[in-house]
C-alpha cells in the first residue's frame, strides 16, 4: 500500500519515507511487538509519525496487530515550555490512538520520588550535579534507570504475549561523528534489526539511521494538514515543535542551525528547568527568554534560580559539614558534602514563589484574553494556564518528611510551613542576584574532625517511635498495629518506632497529599508548638507516606542521629551546632596521628590478652 502524493512539493520526503514505512510494516509482519521512545524532539517526532503510519497501513491491509507502546521520560523538573509542549503532544497522541483504534499503550518513566531533585537535593540536601562532576547521576537516576523500569515492564507484556520487542530509537548517523562512530560500532543501521547483549527478545532499530536534519523537518512539515500535507497523524502540524526549536536557538530557525544548536550538557536540546550542568549559563533557556520574551518570558525566574544554583557552588557556607559515622577514637568526620537546612529552606521559598508567581501570572493573562485585550491565539490560549508547578502537593510532603527525617529544624512539618506562609499568608522570597565571580571556584576544604564520643544509646533517643500513638491508637484506629517494630541490626534489640506501611520504594500518593494540604490549612496554627519528630510520626502513622520495603530502620536511624545533634546543641547551650563543632574540630593529621596512637595502644594490649588467656586456660 502506498500513500498518494497530493502536493508536488512532498515528493522528494515521500521517496523518502516510503521504504522506512514498509520497512516498520515488515516488522510488524515479522511479529515483532514494536516501541518507539519518543521525547516529542524532532527525531523522535519523526519516528512516531512513520510508527502510526505503518501500523495504519498494516491495520487497512488486515493484519492483526500486536500490542505496542510508546515510551516517554520525564525528570520531574523538566523545562517548563517542554513539558508543556510534551504535555500537550501526548494528549494529542491519546486522542489519536483512540479515533485510530490502534493497539498502543503509552508508558510513562518517571524517577522514584527518592532519587528526584526535589526529594534528594531539595529534602535530603544532595548536591546538583556541576559541570565540573566527574559523573552525571543526573542522567542516570532521572533517565536511564525510569526508562529501564519502564522498558522491564513492556518487555514483560510483550513476552507474556510470545512476541519480541523492537525498540524504535531516532537516532541518526549525521548527527555528529560521535554519534556515527557508535552507531556503526553497535551496528545499527536504517533496517539492521540489532539484538542488545545479554537480553533475550529484546532488540532495537534506528529506522532514519541514514536521513539527515533536513530530511526530518521535511517530514514533520510533510504533516501539515493545513497545507495539504502527505501525512496525517497525531498532530495537525509541527509548528509547536518548529517554534521551540527556533526559540531555544535564539531565534534562529531550526532547520538553519542545523544538528548543533543549543544543547544541554547532557546532549538534549533543552535541559532540566535548573539544568546545573550546563556550566555558567543555560543557553537554550537563555535564548527562549531573550529571544520571544512575550512566549517564554515566565521562564526567567527559573533561569535565576538554576544561576542562583550555579554560582553558590563554592558557597561553602550553604554547605552541611556533618558526616554520618564515628571513627574508632570517637571523632565525626566535618566536610561540606551536602547543602545546609538553610539553603534547601531558601531554593523551596523560591520554587513556592515562582510557583504562585506562575499562578498570578496566568490568571492576569486569562483576564486579558477574556477582554480582548491580546488576540486570541494558541500561544496566548495556552499561557492563560499557569506552565509549571514545581512543588506539588506530593513534592511538598516528601520534602517535609524528608527534612523531618534529617532533623533540619525544630519545628514540625517545616517545608508545610513555609507552603502556608507563602500561599495563604503573602510571603514572597526574591531570588538574590549572584555575580558569576562572586565566589570562584576554591579547592573543598580538607576534612576536620570533631569529638563526639558516640552517639547515644538508641533506647536514650525516641528516633521515630511515637509514644502518643501507642497509647492511643488501640483506641483510635482498632483495625491495626499501634505501633511498628524493627530489629536493631547493631544492638539485636526490637525497637518500636511509629506505625508504618510499606510500599516497593519511598511512595506518597498524590491525591492524599492533596487533600492533606487542605486539612493543614486547618490545624496550621495548632502544629506551631509541635517538635520536629512529631510530624515525621503523624505521616507516617497515617499512611500518608509509605517507606520503602526494609527502610524504616534506616529513616529511624537517621532521625535518631540527628536528634542526638539537637540535644548536644541544647546540653552546650550554643545557637548553632555545626559552627561550635568547626571551632572546636581537629586537621585531618591531628586525628590521624591520635588514631594511629590509639592503635598502637591496641597493639600493645593483645599479646598480654593472649598471654592471660592461655595462662587461664593453663590454670584450668
Amino acid at each position: 500500500m502506498t500513500v498518494q502524493i497530493h502536493n508536488s512539493r512532498y515528493e522528494r520526503i515521500q521517496r523518502k519515507a516510503e521504504p522506512v514505512i514498509q520497512h516498520l510494516v515488515g516488522l510488524l509482519e515479522q511479529g515483532y511487538a514494536l516501541c518507539t521512545a519518543s521525547s516529542f524532539g524532532k527525531d523522535s517526532s519523526a519516528v512516531l509519525v512513520l510508527f502510526f503510519e505503518a501500523l495504519k497501513r498494516a491495520k487497512a491491509a488486515g493484519m492483526a496487530l500486536p500490542q505496542c507502546y510508546i515510551s516517554h521520560s520525564n525528570t520531574g523538573i523538566e523545562n517548563p515550555a517542554v513539558e508543556s509542549y510534551t504535555g500537550e503532544m501526548l494528549s494529542c497522541v491519546e486522542r489519536y490512538i483512540e479515533q485510530s483504534n490502534l493497539p498502543v499503550e503509552i508508558v510513562l518513566a518517571e524517577p522514584s520520588l527518592s532519587a528526584s531533585f526535589m526529594y534528594a537535593t531539595v529534602g535530603r540536601g544532595k548536591l546538583p550535579r556541576f559541570v565540573d562532576s566527574r559523573s552525571r547521576e543526573c542522567s542516570v537516576d532521572w533517565k536511564i534507570k525510569p526508562q529501564r523500569r519502564a522498558l522491564k515492564r513492556i518487555r514483560k507484556q510483550a513476552g507474556l504475549e510470545g512476541r519480541d520487542l523492537c525498540v524504535l530509537v531516532g537516532t541518526r548517523s549525521s548527527e555528529s561523528t560521535g554519534r556515527s562512530d557508535r552507531m556503526k560500532k553497535a551496528g545499527h543501521t536504517a533496517t539492521a534489526v540489532v539484538p542488545e547483549d545479554g537480553e533475550i527478545g529484546l532488540f532495537s532499530n534506528a529506522p532514519i539511521a541514514d536521513w539527515d536534519m533536513t530530511d526530518v523537518w521535511e517530514l514533520l512539515m510533510a504533516c501539515d494538514s493545513g497545507r495539504n500535507g502527505i501525512f496525517h497523524t497525531y498532530t495537525p502540524n509541527f509548528e509547536h515543535t518548529l517554534e521551540l526549536y527556533k526559540a531555544s536557538n535564539e531565534g534562529t530557525c531550526a532547520v538553519i542551525v542545523g544538528d548543533g544548536g543549543n544543547k544541554a550538557a547532557c546532549g538534549s536540546r533543552h535541559g532540566c528547568g535548573v539544568c546545573t550542568v550546563a556550566g555558567k549559563r543555560d543557553k537554550s533557556m537563555s535564548a527562549m527568554v531573550e529571544s520571544e520574551p512575550e512566549t517564554f518570558g515566565y521562564l526567567d525566574g527559573i533561569n535565576r534560580l538554576r544561576n542562583f544554583i550555579v554560582r553558590t557552588q563554592f558557597d561553602f557556607s550553604r554547605r552541611e559539614w556533618f558526616q554520618r559515622g564515628i571513627s574508632e577514637i570517637g571523632y565525626v568526620a566535618l566536610s561540606p558534602d551536602n547543602y545546609s537546612s538553610q539553603m534547601r529552606r531558601e531554593l523551596l521559598r523560591y520554587m513556592l514563589t515562582l510557583d504562585i508567581r506562575e499562578q498570578e501570572r496566568a490568571e492576569e493573562h486569562s483576564a486579558a484574553l477574556q477582554r480582548g485585550d491580546i488576540p486570541d491565539t494558541p500561544v496566548n490560549r495556552r499561557l492563560a494556564h499557569p506552565q509549571f508547578e514545581w512543588i506539588t502537593p506530593k513534592v511538598l510532603l516528601a520534602i517535609d518528611f524528608a527534612w523531618g527525617i534529617y532533623g533540619a529544624f525544630e519545628h514540625a512539618f517545616p517545608a508545610l510551613r513555609e507552603w502556608y506562609e507563602i500561599v495563604h499568608l503573602g510571603r514572597r522570597y526574591e531570588i538574590p542576584e549572584v555575580a558569576e565571580d562572586e565566589f570562584p571556584r576554591i579547592p573543598v576544604p580538607e576534612k576536620r574532625y570533631f569529638h563526639i564520643g558516640q552517639y547515644e544509646h538508641p533506647w536514650k533517643i525516641d528516633g521515630l517511635r511515637n509514644i502518643y500513638g501507642e497509647a492511643v491508637n488501640p483506641m483510635r484506629r482498632p483495625d491495626r498495629a499501634p505501633f511498628g517494630a524493627y530489629r536493631d541490626a547493631d544492638t539485636g534489640e526490637i525497637r518500636r518506632v511509629a506505625y508504618f506501611e510499606e510500599d516497593r520504594e519511598l511512595s506518597i500518593d498524590g491525591v492524599e497529599a492533596n487533600l492533606f494540604l487542605l486539612e493543614y490549612e486547618d490545624i496550621y496554627f495548632d502544629t506551631l508548638a509541635l517538635e520536629n519528630a512529631d510530624g515525621v510520626r503523624y505521616l507516617l502513622d497515617r499512611g500518608l507516606v509509605k517507606v520503602g520495603k526494609g527502610q524504616i530502620a534506616t529513616y529511624d536511624k537517621i532521625a535518631r542521629r540527628a536528634q542526638h545533634w539537637m540535644r548536644l546543641q541544647e546540653h552546650l547551650n550554643v545557637y548553632d551546632i555545626q559552627e561550635f563543632a568547626l571551632k572546636n574540630s581537629i586537621s585531618k593529621a591531628e586525628h590521624f596521628l591520635l588514631l594511629e596512637e590509639h592503635q598502637r595502644k591496641q597493639a600493645a594490649t593483645e599479646p598480654d590478652q593472649i598471654n592471660m588467656d592461655l595462662f587461664g586456660s593453663e590454670a584450668a
